[in-house]
């Protein structure tokens, strides 16, 4: 029980310290860069009468931001813990694309084969071509913004694990055979007991 305590000491305190480095001068600029793409597709979905295809879509999308925030915990638990990042890698970049495709199916081919095409504010009916152009417009170039972040942030972490795991270069230590070291002490042991045999005849 003991060791869970602590267990779960230790995670909230990462937590904590995680989620206090987000509010570094630093990284405010990119949170607001997100919250403002998040207000305004979630007000343009409001105010274009797009509920249906706005609830699918931010279902979509915190769906996957929920599985990163579930792998980060693990990961804070125990950093060999890996899996979950690369599950929402992948699931990351489904997102954008069943994103493209329903915004694509909906609006470009939905609303345009509907039959009340005008633009008329008191009713609530935005479905004129420019649009639905301004919309798929919108929706591409943040789904690729969101991708070029991602595959920016995939290069860099690719980097980093590379250039930690790089081997080091050693150099192989000389190593002298055993049987020419054995001939070399034998030779100067014959030799010295040579000269101590003499020295003990010119003694003598």
């Amino acid at each position: 029980m003991k060791h869970y305590n602590m267990l779960y000491t230790e995670m909230f305190r990462r937590v904590l310290i995680y989620n206090a480095s987000l509010y570094l001068q630093e990284d405010i600029p990119r949170q607001l860069v997100y919250i403002g793409l998040y207000l305004f597709h979630i007000a343009g979905a409001y105010l274009l009468n797009l509920n249906h295809l706005g609830l699918v879509l931010l279902v979509l999308h915190y769906f996957v931001e929920f599985l990163f925030h579930i792998s980060r915990l693990f990961y804070f638990s125990d950093e060999k813990y890996q899996k979950g990042f690369s599950l929402w890698a992948v699931l990351f970049v489904l997102g954008r694309l069943l994103t493209l495709i329903l915004s694509v199916l909906t609006v470009g081919f939905g609303l345009a084969r509907a039959e009340n095409q005008k633009l008329d504010f008191s009713a609530g009916n935005f479905n004129v071509l420019a649009v639905r152009i301004a919309v798929l417009a919108s929706i591409c170039i943040t789904q690729a913004f969101m991708m070029w972040k991602f595959i920016n942030f995939q290069l860099r972490r690719w980097r980093e694990h590379s250039t930690f795991q790089a081997p080091a270069v050693k150099k192989k230590p000389t190593v002298t055979k055993g049987r020419s070291s054995r001939k070399g002490t034998g030779l100067y042991s014959v030799s010295s007991g040579k000269a101590e045999a003499e020295n003990i005849q010119k003694k003598m």
